[in-house]
């Protein structure tokens, strides 16, 4: 799944710091740049993992993991052969960017893991929501999220991860990974005690102290996020979607659904519809302008 969006910018970018783009991509495709991309980079894996190649080392990038670059510093990133990676990313510039990301520790490359992405991912997410909206002055509310998501940042490689939890993010891989394979069917926590050999107590704690979430959370979470990529796909009814991703009752996928999404099953569908008819209308009217300024 694809969905991303630049920011169509006007005043924002006299600001200290402004979004220039923002989004998810599935499957994360290779990406090489001897010179650098034009705005700062960040980047972290949603699922899956990748290579971050920088000044010549390799890193991986699993999940719980990511990777800041600076405007114009070579690199290249892109998924292992035979594998999958989902990530999340930001591009941003702003006028006072560079002693901004100086202060934040954030003046040259690095990578950064942590078992604490929640507070991230929310700021992500909010940055998403906003970038779209039709309001005259989301260009500056991002200004704002975007500054969070950067402190947020800076307290993630500012206290690095221990061995102890470390361990535990390991442990939380198992389940993570379980549920990725597994999220259209039923599942108990009885279930995960078995196949990681902790206790259903145990699981929860390390969920809730490293995910800020109960672990059925991120769960709804995934399998909200499957729905979402199966509703771009309109011969298929709610229902069997409903189905696909492990929900028996359809009436309780949609509620759970528009509580998370603020909108419907059946909304969502023709927002993205929506959404997709302007983005080809503008590609055309470029294309068209392209065109006539060849001739």
């Amino acid at each position: 799944m694809q969905e991303f969006y630049f920011a169509l910018l006007g005043d924002e970018v006299k600001l200290p710091l402004y979004i220039t783009g923002v989004g998810t991509t599935d499957p994360e495709r290779h990406c090489s740049r001897p010179t650098g991309h034009v705005y700062n980079h960040v980047i972290y894996t949603a699922r899956g993992e990748g290579v971050l190649t920088i000044d010549g080392v390799e890193h991986k990038i699993p999940k719980g993991s990511g990777f800041f670059i600076p405007a114009y510093y070579p690199h290249d990133y892109g998924c292992q052969d035979g594998g999958s990676w989902e990530t999340h990313w930001i591009t941003f510039s702003g006028s006072c960017s560079e002693p901004i990301l100086k202060s934040l520790g954030l003046d040259r490359p690095l990578v950064f893991k942590s078992c604490d992405m929640m507070n991230l991912e929310k700021l992500w997410e909010r940055m998403l929501k906003t970038i779209h909206s039709p309001n005259i002055h989301s260009g500056y509310s991002n200004s704002s999220n975007l500054y969070s998501f950067l402190v947020e940042l800076n307290r993630l490689i500012s206290c690095p991860a221990s061995p102890r939890e470390n361990h535990r993010m390991e442990q939380l891989k198992v389940i993570i990974d379980y549920f990725d394979k597994n999220y259209s069917q039923d599942i108990s926590l009885n279930d995960l005690s078995r196949i990681v050999n902790l206790s259903p107590q145990y699981i929860c704690r390390i969920f809730r102290e490293c995910m800020n979430m109960r672990p059925f959370e991120h769960l709804a979470k995934k399998r909200l996020y499957e729905a979402k990529n199966l509703l771009l796909d309109t011969s298929l009814s709610i229902s069997d979607i409903s189905k696909a991703v492990g929900y028996n009752d359809c009436s309780y996928f949609c509620s759970v659904f528009k509580r998370q999404e603020n909108v419907s099953p059946a909304e969502y569908r023709l927002l993205y519809a929506e959404r997709q008819l302007i983005r080809e209308e503008r590609e055309a009217a470029k294309k068209s302008q392209e065109d006539k300024g060849d001739s």
